[in-house]
């Protein structure tokens, strides 16, 4: 066998593990939310358990929103008008509590399931 024969082999071996191989992460959950008249719009949120979230935020208002949620471990500031996107690693089923910390009386929830 040539040297170039083995490595066709080789590379045909490679890429069927390739195409076998499970994928290296899941599929990530996105979500779209948005702030107007300091509320979040909607307040309460579904994803799937065990994938990777991504958050993408609208402030339609003209203050700034500090997007925050202690168990799900991430806080941002989110400009006047502007958007954001905030990612989270995958959760277990359960009731996740977020807020804007500018504005404390706007709260909401992630219901993971």
């Amino acid at each position: 066998m040539t040297l170039f024969e083995k490595a066709g082999i080789a590379a045909s071996v490679a890429l069927m593990m390739t195409a076998f191989a499970p994928l290296a992460s899941a599929a990530e959950a996105t979500i779209e939310i948005s702030v107007k008249d300091n509320k979040f719009q909607p307040a309460e949120l579904k994803a799937p358990a065990d994938t990777p979230i991504v958050f993408k935020i609208k402030n339609l208002d003209g203050s700034p929103v500090e997007f925050e949620s202690e168990p799900l471990q991430f806080e941002t500031v989110i400009k006047p008008n502007m958007e954001g996107v905030v990612k989270v690693k995958a959760q277990k089923p359960g009731r996740y509590e977020f807020f804007d910390d500018f504005h404390q009386g706007n709260k909401g929830v992630l219901v993971v399931e």
